[in-house]
């Protein structure tokens, strides 16, 4: 350590030379010393020893300007201070507590402009989060839910209108008809139900209603009776779909059901607000088979298959009874599915 006025006195030359030499240790140590040079120059070089920071004395020789504290024992640069980077030709703005975000990333966290403007770290979410914004600030947020919102009903109950989603399909099936009790060649298949569907936005949904599943009706065992309708199913006052007719009874004379119809009511509710999808649809039918002298298979229908042969019951939803000239078969009971995108 040494430190030098830089000013070569007049005197004898073996003490010009020490002084030279004394000049020299101190240019070379950039005036190293706990203290600053006693003789201060523009543009001089000072290292202050005690807090290992290297000064330079600015141009107007009134201030020193740290440039640097250095890492004597680990022989390094442990800190550079700027007022500003520059990196080719782009001046870096962030500061140091910002560029600092990047070191205290960790694995799932984020960097996001917080509320002030300023460069921040978003830790990661809870499983099962996703990233959300208010239009404003960005967040962790429960998830919506990743997929459609399917609630089947073949029993009795209540919907619930879920908590997202913009549009529903409903569909709906009645009771399947059971069969009627015939002689000979005649035919007395119970029909399989009325299948409806509808669109409508979510929007225009009640938060809950109750669903009405129609039962399958019942095989006649007389030949003066006809085989019960299925009864109705019900999405509340959304959608309605009519169970099958009975299947007609005979010997000697038909004794028919009957006929199930919509209501003025059920009509009006079926085609509100709706968007698409049949309101009124008799169309893959599962009704069920002849019976009689001559049985045949049940058909197939979207949900279910009618009985077959001699008084066969139905089978899956809302399909008809076999005739028979025993008893006919029952038909099943109904569905409503409602779906929420």
């Amino acid at each position: 350590m040494s430190q030098h006025d830089f000013n070569i006195a007049n005197q004898s030359f073996p003490a010009t030379r020490t002084d030279l030499n004394s000049a020299l240790v101190a240019l070379a140590s950039n005036s190293s010393g706990d203290a600053e040079p006693a003789t201060k120059y523009a543009n001089q070089w000072w290292f202050e020893t005690d807090t290992n920071i290297l000064k330079l004395r600015n141009q107007a020789n009134d201030a020193w300007i740290s440039i640097a504290v250095l890492d004597q024992s680990g022989n390094s640069v442990q800190s550079i201070t700027t007022a500003g980077l520059v990196l080719g030709a782009t001046a870096i703005s962030a500061t140091g507590a910002e560029l600092n975000q990047l070191s205290a990333i960790t694995r799932g966290s984020i960097l996001y402009g917080n509320a002030s403007g300023a460069t921040a770290r978003l830790a990661k979410g809870a499983a099962g989060t996703v990233l959300s914004s208010d239009g404003t600030d960005i967040s962790w947020a429960a998830a919506a839910g990743g997929g459609a919102d399917v609630q089947t009903f073949t029993s009795s109950g209540t919907w619930t209108k879920p908590s997202s989603g913009t549009l529903c399909i409903v569909y709906a099936a009645g009771g399947g008809g059971g069969g009627g009790r015939i002689t000979g060649t005649n035919n007395g298949p119970g029909l399989g139900s009325v299948i409806t569907s509808k669109g409508i936005l979510a929007s225009n949904m009640p938060s809950s209603f109750s669903v009405t599943i129609g039962a399958g009706g019942a095989g006649s065992t007389s030949y003066t009776a006809a085989g019960s309708n299925g009864g109705t199913s019900s999405a509340g006052a959304i959608l309605h779909s009519l169970g099958g007719d009975g299947g007609p009874s005979y010997s000697g004379g038909w004794a028919y059901p009957a006929a199930n119809v919509f209501t003025a009511t059920q009509q009006t509710n079926n085609i509100t607000n709706l968007l698409f999808g049949t309101s009124m649809d008799y169309g893959m039918r599962g009704n069920g088979g002849r019976g009689g002298s001559v049985p045949s298979n049940g058909t197939f229908g979207i949900f279910g298959t009618g009985g077959d042969g001699q008084g066969g019951d139905g089978v899956g939803i809302g399909a008809g009874g076999a005739g028979s000239d025993t008893a006919g078969g029952d038909g099943t009971g109904g569905i409503v599915t409602i779906i929420t995108f």
